[in-house]
């Protein structure tokens, strides 16, 4: 079934709150319903529980939301309203624990904003692929001519990096930290030369100062037990931190 056009307007996307089963059967679903193609459907499906990537029509995301939930998921349209402060992602480079609040530091190490801790709404982490890839000098034996020489071979290697994604409110906003520019200078003689560290050693001071703040399961996994979420890319870890804001969102609105 293709998506239907009744209005130009692509202003929802569909939130599932809850892991399938069975992957391959809800990629069926999500292939059949959003005309995805199977490998992309594939991709969505291992990433759920998420707020899916495409943006519909609320009577598509109706329709789909009806047909992903009798897969027996917990699921949601969602209006890109909830979501807007993700089009104003700001990335952070340099920022430091301060009794009064999460302050952002500036090129110069000098203080450009500050967070109250009260504004801490979500911590998110995982691991991504890093933006470029870098190449690797290999050598390798060919035999020509009875003869052997050396030969260079440069192959790409993926590498990757952690990042921290903070969501406040009031009024909302998100800053990502990427940990491999990240300036950790604020630990000081707690500093190490680990990017995994010294994330894991801002997160704790985080935490401490703001412990009210909703954790992702990746987040907890990651500051309890120093194990990493691995994500295939930035946008799959946005994807979850984003519901993972709606649920901080409907906890707070029944207590």
């Amino acid at each position: 079934m293709m998506l239907t056009t009744e209005t130009t307007e692509f202003a929802t996307r569909v939130a599932v709150f809850s892991k399938p089963d069975d992957v391959h059967e809800l990629a069926d679903v999500l292939a059949e319903e959003l005309g995805l193609h199977p490998t992309d459907a594939m991709h969505e499906a291992h990433s759920v529980p998420c707020v899916l990537t495409p943006r519909l029509t609320s009577a598509n995301a109706e329709r789909i939301t009806a047909a992903i939930e009798q897969l027996g998921l917990r699921t949601e349209p969602i209006p890109l309203d909830e979501l807007r402060a993700f089009e104003d992602l700001r990335t952070v480079h340099h920022l430091a624990c301060r009794v009064s609040g999460l302050e952002i530091l500036d090129l110069l190490g000098l203080p450009a904003e500050l967070i109250p801790w009260g504004d801490l709404e979500v911590l998110s982490v995982g691991e991504t692929p890093a933006e470029s890839s870098h190449h690797q000098q290999t050598s390798e034996f060919a035999v020509i001519s009875s003869a052997r020489h050396i030969q260079d071979v440069s192959t790409d290697v993926m590498t990757h990096t952690i990042e921290l994604w903070i969501v406040c409110g009031s009024p909302e906003r998100v800053y990502r930290l990427d940990a491999s520019k990240q300036n950790f200078e604020s630990l000081a003689e707690h500093k190490t030369n680990s990017m995994r560290i010294n994330m894991r050693l801002l997160l704790q001071r985080i935490v401490r100062q703001a412990p009210h703040a909703h954790l992702t399961p990746a987040a907890r996994e990651f500051l309890d037990h120093d194990k990493l979420a691995r994500f295939t890319s930035p946008e799959q870890l946005l994807n979850v931190t984003q519901l993972h804001l709606l649920i901080s969102h409907r906890i707070s609105s029944t207590t």
